[in-house]
């Protein structure tokens, strides 16, 4: 009996420990919050344990928000996707009960008001207004999602006239974790790793989560900077919420990672976007003092009007304000688990809850006493808009090619996303050296309702008025897709019929033959296209040459880089072959040409030129020091676009695995190797294919599988070298590269170009290397131009630094990738290069590269 009371009482013990540290939910409301519904369940009634005492997991919020929505008349809840791994996507509309009532009424009068055809005739006095709060777009930035529990169980419970206000003038979209995958994993890491006594050593594991952290999605992508690209789901079916309301008030929940205060916007003047009307900035200030008196009685310390801009409009709280939105970002200390002691001062992870909440509801209460104002901002930003539009100098865009259909519908795919009305081009036309079919080609006119979002998918930017970006400079998606485009000044007679539905491709069959298939891999996804024939046991040939053959009496001409299918050397018969290529062919554009007989005008379809494709077996280096935000990359590029499996190999197994299972590894950084491991890397490039990116180059130098240079630091300019101290913390990215659009030139007899028609590449470029120039031609086969700058900020220095040097160097066991070939997931040109590596690293030099020294 005493020892079942004593264990009773140490069990006891360790409970009360956790529960003794964790705060009552009355430390999380503001002074307003006094009267609450009782037959709304709060959350330690359905959680089992108080906000901030556990991290909240991302399948614990939705089943709690369910239960919210089910039980109160303000809630109603969307739920429209699936993240990638299968976490249901949730949205709250949280309002009073006479305006959800009549919800669909006041969307759609919301919509009118973003309208210049149609608000003039709308007053804003009646209208509520329309609050975004988007939390915890970065997993590991949890103080969002754990805010927006109380958030929403406030708004739900709340009797107060604080809240029935907020209710009356509101129709409030909640978003409580934006990143459900990270949010899952973030919460399990640190549950797992908590001790039951506080323990607030930054040292300690519960605050060292290993890489890939959190912040990321499935596929380690920053979904922060997605909002424009829309490459992941849980971007697409945000936007899809998004557009289907066009929020006017729109916040944006995250952590940052230091000792400073809460930031809150607006960020720095100088660097906001051209594209966004001044007066945001001025009514993000006002919105401030709200911020500023909130977080004042609490004691929190906070800044504004620094450290963060407004310039890169993928992010969530950019993208708003060319939306006719006002957008504000929040960011607090990051706890990274429950107390963090960083040079002496305790970051509480309760604190930065009830940071979040308060700043949550200080929002709201602007919401409403600035609701006329905030309401008619978005109504003038329009019929300024639509003024702009009409005075602008270009009056379209014209973009597509018949070569290439993928790319041509992944940007329709992208347009419609933004809600973009698209038009087919109604003749043949050939501008700016560039020609353009109307079977193939489309028009963008400018003049519509989201003008700015098509400026800021389409134009490029050279000139700046500040140098400093806390993001990119530059993102224009055509040239990332590589895709042909041409501004139009005049649209006259060149307009057809809105493009209403998706492109589709008109399905055939291809005929049985006894002797053999080509296809050349111009489209985007031909490599899956590919890698499905390997996979059913079909043997490919690829020609390093150009030719043409003769069928019947019409000539066919192909370009280096076709693929052959010599029916006599598969080991399947001709029936089941031609049944394996039909398949595919059926559900995918891609078009194949049987033929009888191999007689060619340069060489015949038996000649040496045709050199074998082997399958790729692919291998990713993850682990301490790689650059998982290329990994994740690579790996959505690998697996996701093109249905071929992928192994990521923690560096550390290197030395005890059986390497020679793969054909092809790729490194993304510089990576310490043990000498073991070091030694077979080595010995195994020998007979295959080490892919190297960036800082890697380090690495295949030390493996002796190379010997790349880097040219010489650029120095600071002169005047940066005197002056103050404060010009010293101060001064700006002259000497960086912040992210620009560089125009390289391609050696379109390499096996890099298989497939490509132009011989210009607009690369991606991120960081300062630059490698020195090689002897050998043949082992650099893609070169910065002699001009290089397409849109960006560049420095003159840099500039004439880059002009002329190799961007990728092909030789004996390796290819070398200066930059990011799949920026984003956005660079889909540059990464056919990488494709084609993929495949074709075999018929490549076999000399060591070398640069000069």
């Amino acid at each position: 009996m005493m020892r079942r009371f004593l264990t009773i009482i140490l069990f006891l013990s360790f409970t009360l420990s956790g529960l003794l540290s964790a705060q009552n939910l009355s430390f999380y409301f503001p002074d307003e919050i006094k009267q609450l519904n009782p037959d709304i369940p709060s959350p330690r009634e359905f959680l089992g344990f108080e906000v901030g005492e556990q991290y909240v997991s991302y399948d614990q919020t939705v089943s709690y928000l369910r239960l919210l929505a089910q039980r109160s008349d303000r809630i109603d809840i969307i739920e429209n996707g699936y993240s990638h791994e299968r976490k249901p996507l949730i949205f709250l509309v949280v309002s009073s009960k006479k305006n959800l009532e009549r919800s669909e009424f006041i969307r759609k009068q919301h919509l009118d008001l973003c309208n210049p055809v149609k608000s003039l005739k709308l007053s804003v006095d009646t209208l509520p207004i329309v609050t975004w709060m988007g939390y915890s777009i970065h997993g590991n930035e949890a103080t969002g999602v754990n805010a927006s529990i109380v958030v929403a169980y406030i708004l739900a419970a709340g009797e107060d006239e604080f809240i029935k206000r907020i209710l009356d003038n509101n129709v409030i979209l909640i978003q409580p974790a934006q990143n459900p995958d990270g949010v899952q994993r973030y919460a399990a890491w640190v549950n797992s790793n908590k001790s039951a006594s506080e323990n607030s050593d930054a040292n300690t594991r519960e605050f060292k989560e290993p890489a890939p952290s959190s912040r990321s999605n499935h596929y380690w992508f920053d979904l922060n900077r997605d909002w424009l690209f829309v490459q992941n789901p849980e971007s697409y079916y945000r936007m899809e919420v998004y557009y289907n309301w066009l929020p006017t008030f729109v916040n944006d929940f995250h952590e940052h990672g230091n000792t400073s205060g809460t930031y809150f916007s607006p960020g720095i003047k100088n660097s906001t976007n051209h594209l966004i009307p001044d007066d945001n900035w001025d009514i993000s200030r006002k919105i401030a003092d709200y911020h500023t008196k909130t977080l004042s009685k609490i004691g929190t310390m906070y800044y504004s009007r620094e450290g963060y801009d407004d310039y890169y409009t993928g992010k969530g709280a950019a993208l708003p304000d060319i939306l006719g939105g006002v957008g504000l970002l929040y960011e607090q200390p990051n706890p990274r688990g429950f107390v963090r002691e960083v040079d002496g001062v305790k970051i509480r992870f309760a604190d930065m809850i009830k940071n979040q909440v308060f700043c949550s509801f200080s929002a709201l209460e602007a919401s409403v006493e600035m609701k006329n104002e905030l309401l008619n901002y978005q109504k003038r930003f329009f019929i300024q808009k639509q003024k702009e539009a009409q005075k602008d100098e270009v009056k379209g865009y014209l973009f597509g090619s018949s070569d290439d259909l993928s790319l041509t519908k992944e940007l329709v795919r992208i347009l419609k996303v933004h809600k973009i009305d698209i038009f087919r081009l109604s003749k043949d036309l050939s501008i700016n050296k560039k020609n353009f079919k109307k079977e193939s080609a489309y028009i963008i006119p400018v003049n519509q309702n989201n003008y700015s979002v098509i400026r800021t998918i389409f134009e490029k930017t050279t000139t700046y008025k500040d140098s400093s970006f806390y993001d990119i400079s530059t993102w224009t998606i055509p040239l990332g897709l590589n895709i042909q485009y041409s501004e139009l000044n005049d649209l006259s007679t060149l307009v057809g019929e809105k493009l209403v539905s998706e492109i589709f491709s008109e399905s055939y069959s291809v005929p049985l033959t006894h002797y053999a298939y080509l296809f050349e891999i111009t489209d985007f996804y031909a490599y899956k296209f590919l890698y499905y024939l390997q996979s059913k046991g079909v043997k490919l040939k690829v020609s390093d040459s150009p030719f043409s053959i003769n069928r019947g009496e019409k000539r066919y001409g192909f370009n280096t880089g076709t693929v052959l299918i010599s029916v006599n050397e598969q080991s399947m018969g001709k029936e089941e072959l031609n049944q394996i290529l039909n398949n595919y062919i059926s559900a995918n554009k891609i078009d194949v040409l049987a033929v009888d007989n191999g007689t060619g005008d340069n060489f015949d379809l038996g000649s040496g030129h045709f050199k074998p494709v082997t399958k790729p077996k692919i291998a990713l280096l993850t682990g301490k020091g790689a650059a998982y935000s290329i990994i994740g990359e690579l790996w959505h590029l690998i697996d996701l676009r093109f249905g071929m499996p992928v192994s990521l190999i923690d560096i550390d197994n290197l030395a005890t695995i059986d390497i020679n299972e793969y054909n092809i590894i790729v490194i993304t950084n510089s990576f310490r190797l043990s000498k073991e491991a070091a030694d077979k890397l080595s010995y195994w490039a020998n007979s295959n294919t080490l892919i190297g990116i960036g800082t890697s180059y380090k690495t295949l130098n030390e493996l002796n599988i190379s010997e790349i240079n880097i040219s010489k630091s650029i120095t600071k300019e002169e005047s940066k070298k005197d002056g103050s101290f404060y010009d010293y913390i101060k001064r700006d990215n002259s000497s960086s590269i912040n992210g620009v659009i560089l125009s390289s030139i391609l050696d379109m007899s390499s096996p890099l170009s298989y497939g490509l028609r132009a011989k210009e590449i607009p690369l991606f470029k991120e960081g300062e290397i630059i490698i020195t120039n090689s002897k050998r031609g043949y082992i650099t086969p893609l070169i910065y131009s002699e001009n290089p700058l397409m849109s960006g900020y560049l420095s003159a220095n840099y500039s004439s630094q880059i002009k002329g040097t190799p961007a990728v160097l092909a030789g004996k066991g390796l290819i070398y990738f200066v930059d990011d070939p799949y920026f984003r997931a956005i660079w889909l040109g540059s990464s056919r290069l990488f494709m084609n590596a993929i495949f074709f690293r075999e018929l490549l030099a076999k000399e060591k590269v070398l640069t000069e020294k």
